[in-house]
């Protein structure tokens, strides 16, 4: 068995006898390609019954049409069971697979929108990415799906509304997005057994993005499935925005038939732009936690600094400045930057940082934001694999900017 950084590295490849894979290319090309052909009107026909549940006849087509799948999407798929995969899934048993979207908004949604019906209750660890929220509050609460918040201090009991204590769906996002909150999964582990009945178990759906896919594994701490904004860490060039779900089988295979009829399939170039980045993932996260934990630490004794949240693994960290929840010096600070950037995104090769208060997170109800601290003296800042020394040098004069103006 191939370890994981090989596997990446050396995905499985369709052979044909005689035939080299992509006839001899050294790394797999991308498939332009929006359709593809049938060898004759049997394997045509075979291959639409094939996707529709109906015995075949005749080998079918391994492609027909992009939207539905094509060779660069398969071999992304095959390094993202690479990363995150289980051989055996806890509720089908099998193989864990891989889908690809093209936004991490993709995957998120079209993956509770396959798992959910009006009734269904789901629970939600807080906080939660902005987007991630608007979509509970302006689109699944709507339609009567009863979306609630679990808090950290608050005993279970008082989670539960009418008409259903018991969530069919557990959404957990640890460390949160953009205060590092972490939530004990062994305590979300006691509140999956405490709402299982009668052997119906709520499904876990983790979103991964802030520590994975190197420094947390969510399906082995007893998730169902892992969601990712691959546009991040998976990707970490800042060139192509992507969304990844890995999990059990029997999940997945819910989730791509909603995929193909919405229409969010990663596309030949995205594909081909994260399996290329998947390549070297491992590397990268490497190189951006040592730089985040020497500026972790230096951060922390810093007078400038009120508090600060690291997780102890990953590149994001969140700051809150000194000088009570006022903006201004929380964005002079900001505009004092000159070698990390101000950008929204994260887990990219280049340092970023924002103010979630009035960008990611500025839809929330004020009051929620107070208590989840997305104050406005919050910064979160995504480290990247600069020289660690021009970035302490870089923060350190930003923060002297910040407090000398006031």
């Amino acid at each position: 068995m191939k370890r994981k950084a090989t596997r990446l590295i050396h995905p499985v490849q369709p052979k044909e006898p005689g035939v080299l894979p992509h006839f001899g290319a050294a790394k797999t090309p991308l498939y332009a390609s929006s359709t593809y052909l049938f060898e004759s009107a049997e394997a045509g026909a075979a291959t639409f019954a094939l996707q529709q549940g109906r015995a075949v006849e005749y080998e079918p087509a391994p492609f027909n049409y992009a939207r539905l799948g094509h060779p660069n999407l398969v071999q992304v798929e095959g390094q993202l069971v690479a990363l995150e995969g289980r051989e055996r899934g806890q509720i089908g048993g099998m193989p864990d697979e891989a889908l690809a979207f093209e936004s991490g908004m993709a995957a998120i949604t079209t993956s509770l929108l396959a798992l959910v019906k009006p009734g269904s209750v789901l629970a939600y660890t807080t906080p939660i990415y902005g987007g991630t929220l608007q979509f509970l509050k302006d689109f699944l609460e709507p339609w009567s799906i009863h979306c609630y918040p679990l808090r950290q201090g608050q005993p279970t009991e008082s989670h539960h509304p009418a008409p259903s204590p018991i969530p069919d769906i557990l959404y957990i996002e640890t460390p949160a997005n953009p205060t590092n909150e972490q939530w004990s999964w062994d305590r979300l582990r006691t509140w999956v057994d405490q709402w299982t009945i009668s052997g119906k178990r709520p499904v876990v759906m983790a979103d991964n993005t802030y520590l994975g896919p190197c420094w947390q594994h969510p399906l082995e701490e007893g998730a169902d499935l892992v969601l990712y904004s691959a546009t991040k860490s998976m990707s970490g060039h800042s060139d192509l925005v992507c969304g990844a779900c890995v999990g059990d089988a029997s999940l997945v295979r819910r989730i791509r038939p909603l995929r193909n009829k919405l229409g969010n399939t990663a596309s030949p170039f995205t594909a081909w732009l994260l399996s290329r980045s998947l390549e070297t993932v491992q590397l990268r996260m490497q190189a951006t936690q040592s730089n985040a934990s020497i500026i972790a630490q230096r951060l922390g004794q810093h007078p400038g600094i009120q508090s600060l949240a690291y997780p102890g693994s990953g590149a994001m960290l969140s700051i809150w400045l000194n000088g009570g929840e006022d903006h201004r010096i929380a964005w002079r600070f900001l505009n004092s930057l000159r070698c990390v950037q101000q950008a929204v995104s994260l887990g990219s090769n280049e340092s970023l940082a924002c103010h979630p208060a009035s960008t990611t997170h500025s839809a929330m109800d004020p009051k929620e934001r107070k208590e989840f601290r997305i104050t406005d003296n919050l910064i979160r800042l995504s480290v990247g694999i600069e020289d660690v020394e021009d970035l302490w040098e870089d923060l350190q004069q930003a923060l002297e900017q910040a407090f000398a103006a006031g």
